[in-house]
């Protein structure tokens, strides 16, 4: 073995800062989900109520489509969230930029286990993003929880409040 072949610390260590190791560079799935339809239950009813007009039954159905098409993906770098009917969004929020992380929900929402986590984050467009109604709200709030730390860590980001 020749010892110009083999690399220097130094060398190994300027080449650690400049890729990021494999597993950051590659994204993987952490969790996915979307509202649960309980968010309508309101407009249901109203449109169940006046069903023998046709302007609640149509906005019922938006209603319905606009959340079957809004579903939200986080991964170990990012959350993606995806909506739209006829037009498809896809809002991306890094995860070292999440700056606090609360879980809220209505009492209805909590009988059917069932909550909001919300967001507060450093990016422009996006301050404050609310997940609403999803399945087991706390699970999915320490799921991004460790997922943040660890990009933050992989990131070697540090949050400040100024």
């Amino acid at each position: 073995m020749d010892p110009f072949d083999t690399p220097s610390p130094l060398s190994q260590a300027a080449a650690s800062h400049i890729a990021p190791p494999a597993s950051t560079r590659e994204t993987e799935l952490i969790w996915a989900g979307t509202e649960g339809q309980l968010v309508n239950a309101g407009w249901f009813i109203v449109a169940i109520l006046f069903c023998w007009t046709v302007i609640p039954v149509l906005w019922a159905i938006y209603r319905y489509l606009k959340v079957a098409n809004h579903r939200y993906e986080l991964t170990n770098q990012r959350l993606l969230e995806y909506s739209g009917i006829l037009v498809k969004r896809v809002e991306t929020l890094e995860l070292y930029r999440v700056k606090d992380i609360a879980v809220s929900g209505t009492l209805f929402q909590a009988l059917f286990g069932r909550g909001r986590v919300v967001l507060q984050t450093t990016d422009a467009s996006t301050p404050t993003v609310h997940i609403s109604a999803i399945a087991s709200p706390q699970h999915v709030s320490q799921l991004i929880r460790d997922a943040v730390e660890q990009c933050r860590v992989a990131r070697g980001v540090r949050a400040f409040d100024y």
